[in-house]
Order: structure tokens, then sequence, then C-alpha cells
């Protein structure tokens, strides 16, 4: 007996292998719990979720799963370390301060990490909901929230961490207060891209895909930011338009439009009579009267003017789409079928003439 107890107080690097093995004991425990845990996990609280989507389960397991693994793992190891009753100071190195520097700092990585798996979680609830609505900007904001959420979780975990380790951070945030007024002054045409991105979100004057003209800024949206909009134009040139230009001038959304519009004067030569005009805005009516692809509440057909050079009939109709491309392919045939009227009724259609006449 006297020879073990001599074998355990012996000292090993300073620390007794009493306590060396106390040390071993607590990691194997530590492991033994976590796996217990983890194996909890897997198989009991899986049960209570079966019932949702594969990628739900996924990110409920990981939020539950591998932050509180390393708090498990974390505290195994500081209470093993505590076990081994350091000395409070190794020459000028305070063992003790640092081994709960270091444990603070861990667990506040872990917090981190804790709460971001849980931004993934609630990033996951706004992607479903975004999907359900029917404007496409959503889908371009849930990436945006969700980004800003990590970035303020991020700024008050460092905060926190400083806070821990005896840093003034009221002093801190008051210093940024004044520098961040300068910087707020330097920084406006910024703050207004800001607020107009804030704008966008919230009225929904546009969403992506849809043809706006922005000033003198025509085309495709393809990507809304906080700072700027991306918007392709027509000849395929992307043009990048700051978010404050929304506020300060108003934007056209031509994909908001319900029906496209056809207006246009139908040019008769003078030499057509009363009765002709009569039968060639009457069968212009019965045109758009047929044509189901016009839109029948509202249209004029009339003959409104004597021109310099012909007689002119008014045509004021939509077209009930408004596919750029369709509304092309209606007028078409609507125009066809005005010729075919005319050529049937012998009608001409005037062009720039003059007569003289000589005495």
């Amino acid at each position: 007996m006297t020879l073990i107890s001599e074998i355990f107080n012996q000292d090993l690097f300073g620390v007794s292998i009493i306590k060396l093995g106390m040390f071993f004991i607590i990691i194997l425990i530590t492991f033994i719990l976590k796996s217990i845990f983890l194996y909890i996990v897997d198989k009991k609280i899986i049960t209570l979720v079966r019932k949702t989507k594969p990628e739900l389960q996924e990110l409920l397991l990981n939020v539950i799963k591998n932050p509180v693994g390393y708090l498990i793992l974390l505290q195994g190891f500081y209470l093993a370390i505590f076990s081994l009753q350091l000395p409070e100071k190794i020459g000028q190195f305070e063992i003790t301060s640092i081994v709960r520097d270091i444990y603070i700092l861990l667990i506040s990585f872990i917090m981190l990490y804790f709460i971001y798996k849980i931004i993934d979680l609630i990033a996951y609830y706004l992607y479903q909901e975004a999907k359900k609505s029917e404007s496409a900007l959503d889908d371009q904001l849930v990436p945006l929230i969700v980004k800003s959420l990590r970035i303020l979780v991020a700024m008050i975990g460092i905060l926190f961490i400083l806070q821990n380790f005896g840093y003034n951070v009221t002093s801190l945030i008051a210093g940024l207060g004044l520098g961040g007024l300068a910087f707020a002054l330097a920084a406006q045409n910024t703050v207004s891209n800001l607020f107009g991105s804030i704008t966008i979100f919230s009225d929904k004057p546009f969403q992506l895909g849809d043809w706006i003209q922005v000033g003198e800024i025509e085309g495709t949206v393809e990507d809304v930011g906080f700072r700027i909009t991306r918007v392709r134009r027509f000849d395929q040139a992307l043009v990048t338009v700051p978010n404050s230009q929304f506020i300060n001038t108003g934007v056209i959304n031509y994909s908001a439009m319900k029906k496209r519009r056809i207006s246009f004067n139908l040019a008769l030569s003078y030499g057509t009579s009363t009765s002709k005009i009569k039968e060639v805005v009457a069968g212009i009516k019965k045109i758009i009267e047929e044509n189901e692809k016009f839109d029948h509440s509202y249209y004029i057909v009339r003959f409104t003017e004597f021109g310099v050079y012909s007689l002119n009939i008014f045509i004021y109709c939509f077209a009930s789409t408004t596919d750029w491309a369709d509304s092309l392919s209606i007028k078409e045939e609507f125009n066809l079928r005005i010729m075919q009227l005319l050529e049937n009724l012998s009608v001409e259609i005037a062009f720039q003439s003059q007569t003289i006449n000589l005495k």
C-alpha cells in the first residue's frame, strides 16, 4: 500500500498522478455524456418532429445538437482543468485568470453559434413565407434580413466579450457615437440609399423581372440590394441605380399595366363619301367587339377631323394583355382586318398630295 501511495503521489509535470487520473476520468465522462445526449436527440426528439419536412428536421437537430454538444465538452474540460488544482500563478502568468478568460471566450462563441443556428431556423420560416407571396421582392428581402440579423448578433457578441474582459463598453459606444456622427455626415448618400431600399421593400413599387423606367433609365429589374438596384436595359447594358433615386424620382412600372393601349389615326382619302366613312367606323367597331383579345369596357372609333391631306378616323382601344409581344401580335391582326375592311369597301388610305388647278 505504501508503494502504491508513493506511486500515486508522484508528480508528473508538476501535477500528481491522482489528479491527472481524475482529469482523464472527467474527460471520459464528458464524452460519454455527450454521446448519450446525441443519442437522445437523434432517437427521441426526432420522433416529436417526424411529421415536419426533412430540411426542418435537420435545422432543428443542428440548433440543438451542435451547440449543446460543444457546451457539454467545454464544461467537462473546464471541470477537468479545475480538478488539477493548478497553482494560481506560474512565473508572470496568472493561470486561474487565463483559464477563466479562455472559458468565457469559448462559451461566448458557443452562444453566438447557437444564436446563428436559430437565425438559420428563422430564415427557413421567412423563405417559406416569401414563397407564398406573389412578389419576388420578398425573396430578395429575406437574405438581407438574415444578413442584418447576423451582423447585429455579431456586434452584440463582440461587445459582450469586451465587457467580460474588463473593457468599458459604455465609453467605447460613446466614442463610436461621436465618430459615427462625423461618419454619418460623410455618408449621407449611403443613408439615403438605405432609406430608398426600405421604401422599395415596404411600398413594393416593382418586383424582380418588372419592366420599369426611372428618369431616363428603362429596363427590367434584375437585383435589389441595400444600396443599389440593378436594371438590365433593353440593349442588354446593366445599369446600377442608387436606391435614393426611387425616392426623389417617380417610378414608371410598365409591367403593372392591366392592358395595353392601341391609339392611332386612320387617314382616308378626301374622295371617300360620307356613307363609306360611316361604314368604315361601324366596321372597325365590329372588329373590336368580335375579338376577345380586346377590352370591350372602353374604346373609341370616331371620324374626328378634316386633315390637311386626309379625313381622319380616331381609333382608341385596349388589348387585354400586358405582354409586349402579344400586344404587337394583336395590333398586327387588327391592322390587317382594317385593311381587309377598306379593300372590301373600296376605300383608299390617304397619302400626302397636292392638287394644282391651272386656268
